[in-house]
C-alpha cells in the first residue's frame, strides 16, 4: 500500500515539475567570492542561439516585484528568448563600480552555458535605479549588448564604444526621475550616435490607438543603422506601465525594439518599425509598478515591495465604488485606492504593506480580479487581486 502511494505521490511531483517547465525559478552564481542570485525565465524547450534579457529593478525592490510588474512570460513565449531578473544587493545597483558590471557578464556566461544563448543578441533593460544601471552598462560594455531599453531611469553617454540602440520609456508626472531632466540627458545620445536631430513623432502611438496616452519619438539616421526611441506616456507617474487598454505594454515595446539588433547590426529590420508584435497569451493582465522607488541619494520616500504584515479587516467593500476601510490594529495614514486607468475607488486606512494579506483582504471583501494602485502623499504601490 505505502509503496503504491509512494509511486503515485512521486509521479504528480514529476507531474508539477513538468508543469512548472516554462516557469521562472530561482538561480544564484558565485561573482568574485560573492554569491548573487537572481529569477529566470525560459521559455519550454527553447532553442539554442536565442536571444537573453537581462531586466534590473528599482531601488528598494528586488527581482521578484520588477518580475511581477513587468510580466515577460508571454513575451518571451512568444519571441522564444530568456529573461533574467537579477537582484541587486542591498536593493541597489553599484552605478559607479564594477560590481554589478561583473554580476551582468556572469549572467551572460551563466545563460550561455544553460541554454546556449545568442551572445550577440544580449539586451539590458530595467526600472529606475535599473534603468540607470542599463546606461552603465550601455558604456561600459557595449561590445557585450546589443541594445538597452531603460524606463523610469536616465544616464548620458561616456565611455560607450559604439552606437547604441536605445528604447527609453518615461512617465510625464514622474515625481522620483524627472521626465524633462531625464528626456534632456537621453537627447545627449543623439549626436553621439551620429544621429539626425530631426526626429519624428508618432502622437497618440500606437496611431491606430486614438485614446492612447502614450506618443513615441524616433530620432534615426544614426551610425550603424540604429535608432534612439522615446516612448512618452502622458499622465504616468513613476511605475513600469502595463495599461494596454489606454497606453502600451512597455514589455512588448521592449521586445519589438531590440529584437530588431545585434552586435552585428540590425536583424532584418522592417522600414515601418513602428508596427508592435502582440504576444500569443495577451489574457493576462500586468500589475503596474507604482512604488515610489528613488535613488541612493534621497532615500526619505522609499517603500519596501512587501513588508512583513498583521492580518487586517476590512468593513464591507462588495459594492463597488464606495469609500472602503482596511482597519489594522496599529497606526498608520490612509491611502486612497485606484483603479489602474486612474479611477479613484475610496480611502484604505492601512498600517502594513504585507501586499500577499492585503490581496487576499481586498479578494474577500469583494474587489475583483485586476491590480489597484495605493497612494498616500509620500508613495505608493501595487495590490494585485486574483479571483
Amino acid at each position: 500500500m505505502f509503496g503504491k502511494m509512494f509511486k503515485a505521490q512521486c509521479a504528480l511531483s514529476l507531474a508539477f515539475l513538468a508543469s512548472l517547465s516554462s516557469f521562472s525559478f530561482a538561480d544564484n552564481i558565485n561573482v568574485n567570492g560573492t554569491n548573487r542570485n537572481m529569477l529566470v525565465y525560459a521559455p519550454k524547450n527553447i532553442e539554442k542561439n536565442r536571444p537573453l534579457i537581462i531586466q534590473m529593478h528599482g531601488y528598494n525592490q528586488d527581482a521578484a516585484y520588477q518580475k511581477n510588474a513587468a510580466k515577460w512570460e508571454s513575451v518571451a513565449d512568444t519571441g522564444r528568448f530568456v529573461v533574467v531578473f537579477p537582484d541587486g544587493q542591498n536593493k541597489a545597483w553599484d552605478t559607479g563600480g564594477d560590481k554589478d558590471l561583473n554580476f551582468i557578464k556572469a549572467i551572460i556566461n551563466e545563460m550561455n552555458n544553460k541554454y546556449g544563448i545568442d551572445k550577440k543578441r544580449v539586451y539590458v533593460s530595467g526600472f529606475s535605479m535599473g534603468g540607470m544601471m542599463s546606461y552603465v552598462v550601455a558604456n561600459k560594455m557595449s561590445d557585450q549588448i546589443a541594445a538597452i531599453a531603460p524606463v523610469s531611469g536616465g544616464g548620458a553617454p561616456s565611455s560607450c564604444k559604439r552606437a547604441m540602440p536605445i528604447i527609453h520609456t518615461h512617465g510625464t508626472t514622474d515625481d522620483v526621475v524627472n521626465y524633462n531632466n531625464t528626456v534632456n540627458t537621453l537627447k545627449q545620445w543623439v549626436p553621439f550616435n551620429k544621429c539626425s536631430s530631426n526626429s519624428t513623432v508618432t502622437k497618440p502611438y500606437p496611431a491606430s490607438k486614438p485614446g492612447s496616452a502614450a506618443s513615441l519619438e524616433v530620432w534615426s539616421g544614426c551610425s550603424d543603422d540604429v535608432e534612439i526611441r522615446l516612448l512618452t506616456i502622458a499622465g504616468k507617474g513613476h511605475w513600469y506601465s502595463m495599461d494596454e487598454a489606454v497606453s502600451v505594454n512597455t514589455s512588448v515595446e521592449i521586445w519589438n525594439f531590440v529584437k530588431q539588433y545585434s552586435l552585428d547590426g540590425p536583424i532584418n529590420k522592417p522600414a515601418d518599425t513602428t508596427k508592435t508584435e502582440t504576444p500569443k497569451d495577451t489574457s493576462r493582465t500586468t500589475p503596474t509598478d507604482t512604488s515610489k522607488t528613488v535613488t541612493p541619494k534621497d532615500t526619505s520616500k522609499t517603500t519596501t515591495p512587501a513588508d512583513s504584515g498583521k492580518t487586517i479587516v476590512p468593513n464591507d467593500t462588495s459594492k463597488a465604488g464606495l469609500v472602503t476601510t482596511l482597519r489594522f490594529n496599529s497606526r498608520e495614514t490612509l491611502f486612497s485606492v485606484y483603479y489602474l486607468a486612474g479611477k479613484l475607488l475610496g480611502i484604505i486606512e492601512i498600517i502594513e504593506n504585507d501586499v500577499p494579506n492585503m490581496s487576499k483582504t481586498m479578494k474577500n471583501a469583494g474587489f475583483g480580479k485586476g491590480v489597484y494602485i495605493l497612494r498616500s502623499k509620500k508613495r505608493s504601490f501595487m495590490v494585485p487581486v486574483d479571483r
